[in-house]
């Protein structure tokens, strides 16, 4: 989890007995290629922190069309959100998730319950509330807003070309299929966005 507290410290100093109480509460989990993870209509209680592997979320519409929300991978990214997987709006509204996670490739996560993440902060020293807060914004405010806002006012082109600049390599990690569910569009679409792109 060494990873895990390099980015943590990026915010705050943290001494080795808070990095104790904070990593104990977390555990190992491997997870295989294909496993849906939790469903849509499940509360997802949990926060991911993926080690190694490829993970996504997604919908269904009513056609049964399925459309991937997010992706998750540890590479290079622009802003290093897709480490994190949750859905935090289903556990403190204590509703069912709309969202289905699934492994695609094999996966090992360190995964801590929000239970247990809300009891550590709650007993912390008030820095933490600081990180707290930043990954708040970074990975569910900001984040979100610009999906949705991308999704609703921009071209194909443009939508392609925010996610080439977020994730430069991600062509490298995730299947075509996939980045095009992600994007909104049918495969052959993306194939000649990336053959136009190549020109």
């Amino acid at each position: 989890m060494r990873y895990l507290k390099k980015l943590i410290t990026k915010h705050i100093n943290i001494a080795e007995n808070e990095w104790d109480e904070l990593t104990s509460r977390f555990k190992k989990v491997e997870v295989k290629k294909g496993t849906i993870i939790s469903n849509a209509g499940d509360i997802f209680s949990d926060f991911y922190f993926i080690k190694r592997g490829l993970a996504r979320s997604y919908f269904t519409d009513i056609n049964g069309k399925d459309f991937t929300w997010q992706i998750y991978f540890r590479g290079k990214s622009k802003y290093g959100l897709n480490h994190f997987m949750d859905d935090s709006v289903s556990y403190y509204e204590n509703d069912a998730s709309m969202l289905h996670f699934e492994a695609l490739e094999d996966c090992i996560f360190y995964v801590i319950s929000l239970r247990d993440m809300d009891e550590f902060l709650k007993n912390a020293d008030k820095k933490w509330e600081h990180v707290a807060r930043v990954w708040l914004h970074d990975t569910y405010f900001s984040s979100t807003y610009k999906r949705v806002i991308s999704l609703m006012s921009e071209n194909v082109e443009e939508r392609y070309k925010r996610l080439l600049d977020e994730y430069p390599n991600i062509f490298k990690k995730v299947k075509s299929y996939h980045i095009a569910t992600f994007l909104g569009v049918a495969p052959q679409t993306l194939s000649k966005l990336r053959k136009n792109e190549s020109r």
